[in-house]
């Protein structure tokens, strides 16, 4: 399949990045992400633990902090479901089948009532179509945004290699509003 090829050359390209690229960029595209979106007024927040090489979000976090909104992470529940669980600073945290690091608690809240989601990908096509990890979490926790007439706003934190030219997304892909990289701010909606 074409996306398992794009998926795994932009993973393979993602493992050559230095470590001195990495903290630039992240702050870069952190900067920006504080600075272009409107964090101070969203109650509800998605964020995520970044796995392998994606973007960090401490500097997000500190920021967060400051105006106290609600900030969930996603944690899988079983094979094919994912919940999004409250992020508290007393947490207990645990890694799920994949290594990622999830929050041990049962504080979740409806996909619906979030105003603002960072969600991370491998790749997004030309037209903001999110390319996974392939285990379909996001897509299946998140399909009922696309039938309601909602808000929230979808964003991507990655790096420039991840904006793909081509298109490859499908119907049940998430479709990002922006993609923010240490280049460039990417709007699709």
């Amino acid at each position: 399949m074409v996306k398992n090829k794009i998926r795994k050359s932009l993973l393979e390209q993602g493992q050559l990045l230095s470590n001195e690229f990495i903290l630039k960029a992240n702050s870069k595209i952190q900067s920006v992400a504080i600075n272009k979106i409107d964090i101070r007024s969203s109650k509800n927040i998605l964020l995520y633990f970044p796995y392998k090489k994606e973007v960090a979000l401490d500097f997000l976090i500190q920021e967060l902090k400051k105006y106290s909104p609600n900030i969930y992470m996603p944690r899988i529940i079983s094979d094919i479901k994912m919940k999004f669980n409250l992020f508290e600073d007393n947490n207990a945290f645990t890694k799920n089948k994949y290594g990622i690091i999830e929050l041990d608690n049962q504080n979740f809240l409806d996909p619906m009532a979030f105003d603002l989601m960072f969600i991370p990908f491998v790749g997004v096509d030309a037209n903001g179509y999110r390319l996974g990890y392939g285990g379909g979490y996001f897509d299946r926790a998140l399909q009922n945004l696309k039938k309601e007439k909602n808000t929230v706003l979808i964003v991507g934190l990655g790096y420039g290699y991840q904006i793909l030219k081509e298109s490859f997304g499908e119907s049940h892909d998430i479709q990002y509003d922006i993609v923010i990289t240490e280049k460039d701010i990417h709007r699709f909606k």
